[in-house]
């Protein structure tokens, strides 16, 4: 394919992710009818497409009549859920982020089991603010719920809110966490199974001749802590050195200054040295990608990558990062039937509801064979 083909396969990819997206927030709720809608140049910055590409999927959403947009004032959700049934079982689902590659996704996999059994679905976004998930838990408390599905907001530390999770179990709601879980909760999770996963991407780089690695991790949620241990573990079963210098760090916080041009040329200066980087998700494999660009280096020529999420971000021409695979629509179709069984079972709480996915990796194509180079 040309660069130019590719170049347009890749708009029209960044749309249709986009759209969905947005597409998504508004159908389930996150976003409420008659609530201002994120603006062009807020979505450019916060995904980094085009001018171009966000306003194709906001002309698609304000054709299919889910924004209407009033001059002068802004963009506006103009969707009201008219199949909407007060009277339908309810269940609750907090999550920490809405992104562009996983939320849709996952989402359409939980509302595909509990549409079809009947229930109606809350959805709350915490942004990774650990007040807001106690602000959410409140409200769906004084619900009459059915079951909860919770991602854990900065799920590496110890939660706060113990007293709601305590009050959980004193209501006997049945409850299951998606993508991680608290190190001080006793509740049941659907998850990848992200330690073995860190262990696995090193170990392809390793069997690749590579023994520099280096790797961007981030440490406020359960995954990025597991797929750093699982990294480290690996190093240290065949022997290959670990270097601190090697490792940066980034939390929700300060992932857009850490992301940025200036915060990636100061990793990149402690990590010129690697010859390969392990890479939190997709997501950040994309800007990192971009920014080697910028500098001239080539995937996987001058820098192997490797990554998780299997997000179909991150590609520049010909080139695709090697990534772990995230099970997206299956994730949430378990959660969803496994609540199931949660919500029939008086018993649940003494039960083992947990599920965690094999590791399996994409076609990428960006880690190179440096062995004959050793």
């Amino acid at each position: 394919m040309s660069k130019k083909g590719s170049a347009h396969s890749q708009d029209l990819l960044k749309y249709q992710k986009l759209y969905n997206w947005c597409r998504t927030l508004i159908t389930s709720g996150v976003i409420k009818n008659k609530d201002k809608f994120p603006s062009e140049n807020i979505l450019q910055k916060k995904f980094g497409y085009s001018r171009q590409t966000v306003r194709t999927a906001l002309n698609q959403l304000e054709e299919d009549g889910l924004i209407v947009r009033v001059k002068g004032s802004g963009t506006y959700v103009s969707y009201e859920n008219k199949n909407e049934d007060k009277g339908k079982p309810r269940v609750g689902l907090i999550l920490s982020y809405f992104s562009d590659y996983l939320f849709p996704r996952v989402y359409d996999g939980i509302e595909s089991v509990m549409t079809e059994k009947g229930y109606e679905i809350d959805v709350a976004v915490t942004k990774n603010r650990l007040n807001d998930e106690a602000m959410y838990l409140e409200g769906l408390l004084s619900s009459n719920l059915s079951g909860l599905i919770i991602e854990g907001t900065r799920s590496s530390f110890p939660n706060p809110n113990i007293r709601l999770y305590n009050e959980i179990r004193k209501r006997n709601i049945p409850t299951l966490f998606i993508h991680n879980h608290y190190p001080n909760q006793k509740f049941d999770s659907v998850e990848m199974s992200d330690a073995r996963a860190g262990y696995e991407t090193a170990k392809i780089l390793i069997q690749n001749g590579h023994r520099r690695i280096g790797g961007i991790f981030k440490y406020d949620d359960m995954q990025g802590m597991e797929r750093y241990k699982g990294f480290i573990e690996c190093l240290s079963d065949y022997g290959v050195k670990f270097d601190d210098d090697w490792i940066r760090w980034y939390s929700t916080k300060d992932m857009e200054e850490k992301l940025s041009k200036k915060g990636l040329m100061r990793m990149y200066r402690r990590t010129k040295d690697c010859t390969a980087m392990i890479l939190y998700n997709d997501e950040v494999a994309e800007h990192y990608m971009e920014f080697l660009e910028d500098r001239g280096l080539k995937v996987p020529d001058d820098m192997s990558l490797i990554s998780f999420d299997d997000a179909e971000l991150a590609q520049s021409g010909d080139v695709k990062v090697l990534s772990v695979v995230h099970p997206k629509y299956n994730l949430g179709r378990v959660t969803a039937r496994n609540l199931l069984r949660m919500m029939e079972d008086p018993d649940w709480q003494n039960k083992n509801y947990s599920h965690r996915f094999p590791v399996t990796f994409n076609d990428g194509n960006s880690v190179k064979d440096i062995r004959s180079q050793a």
